[in-house]
């Protein structure tokens, strides 16, 4: 037989321990509410899909990094929501940017992002693929080999995101290109010649990107006004607004307001003149944005020399998401 208990069990021993067990489990519930409460409060964390999709993540008060996370599914599907707003291309009816992929396009795209192509020495394969493109469009404008191509074996060319880049890294060449030539000319320093306003030439018909060069690069535009006849740059025009402070003109192969492209061949004729003339070196930047990748397979552009064809053109710029191509900003 077992000995017996020094501390017999009573009816009110134990309905003592329910009691202070039950006042331990509401101070523990109510220790939980009140943490609950807060972080509702501060939103930081959300228990409720229904609640958080009635917020606007997006919004214009006084936006902050939360304290916590939610999970990746969730944030996707905020994310997919304003996204659709945008992408629904039954609404995207004015704009002549590429809106439907193949699945096989955004395959190739979705590679892109575990590559890092402006550092080549780390990916020297994927800038294999850019300079073969490069090739790719110097030949499709004919472009004469130059020396860099002959050491190098690809052409003086960049891929970039979109043509407003494009169009920023042109004018940055003719702004250098000219400053070399406008120092030697005038015998001024580098600190000199940097103090000189310089300009560039182009019609009003020109896309808003060209803005960003005016604004950034601190370039004057001096802009000629086409007439509603013919939309596109005047060649005699243009040569009134040249002076040895002029970087370049712009020739816009498709402007976005009737599609019309500049003549480039009469441009280049001018030009030659004038810079014959009044010994000047002034080339010209071909913007085909719309019409880079189109004029070349027209029949009847086939003997039109408004690319490399033409001496005074220094560079080209050409967007591949134009009339539905490949991807934006390519």
């Amino acid at each position: 037989l077992a000995p017996p208990s020094p501390h017999p069990a009573t009816p009110f021993s134990r309905a003592a321990m329910a009691a202070s067990n039950q006042d331990a489990l509401i101070a523990e519930l109510q220790r939980k509410v009140a943490e609950l409460e807060t972080t509702v409060k501060q939103r930081e964390m959300q228990y409720y899909a229904a609640r958080d999709s009635r917020a606007m993540v997006c919004h214009t008060g006084d936006p902050c990094f939360p304290e916590g996370g939610i999970p990746a599914s969730y944030a996707k599907t905020i994310i997919q929501d304003y996204h659709h707003m945008d992408s629904n291309e039954r609404l995207n009816t004015s704009s002549y940017v590429n809106v439907v992929f193949e699945p096989e396009e955004a395959a190739v795209a979705q590679l892109g992002m575990g590559i890092n192509i402006a550092d080549q020495t780390v990916y020297p394969v994927t800038f294999k693929v850019h300079d073969h493109v490069v090739n790719m469009m110097a030949n499709l404008w004919h472009c004469p080999p130059s020396d860099v191509f002959n050491e190098m074996g690809v052409h003086a060319g960049a891929g970039t995101v979109g043509s407003t880049e494009a169009c920023l890294l042109a004018g940055l060449a003719l702004k250098f290109r000219w400053r070399r030539w406008y120092a030697a000319k005038h015998n001024l320093s580098h600190d000199e010649v940097r103090k000189v306003y310089p300009n560039i030439v182009m019609s009003d018909m020109y896309q808003a990107a060209w803005e960003k060069l005016f604004k950034y690069m601190d370039i004057e535009p001096r802009l000629c006004k086409s007439s509603y006849k013919s939309m596109i740059l005047d060649p005699s025009e243009a040569e009134k607004l040249i002076d040895d402070k002029t970087i370049g003109v712009v020739c816009i192969m498709g402007n976005h307001y009737s599609g019309h492209y500049d003549p480039v061949e009469e441009v280049n004729e001018m030009l030659t003149r004038v810079n014959k003339e009044k010994g000047f070196q002034v080339g010209i930047h071909v913007d085909g944005a719309s019409g880079g990748f189109v004029a070349p397979f027209q029949p009847e552009m086939h003997d039109v020399k408004w690319d490399f064809r033409s001496e005074n053109v220094l560079s080209i710029s050409a967007s591949g998401h134009k009339f539905g191509e490949s991807v934006c900003g390519t």
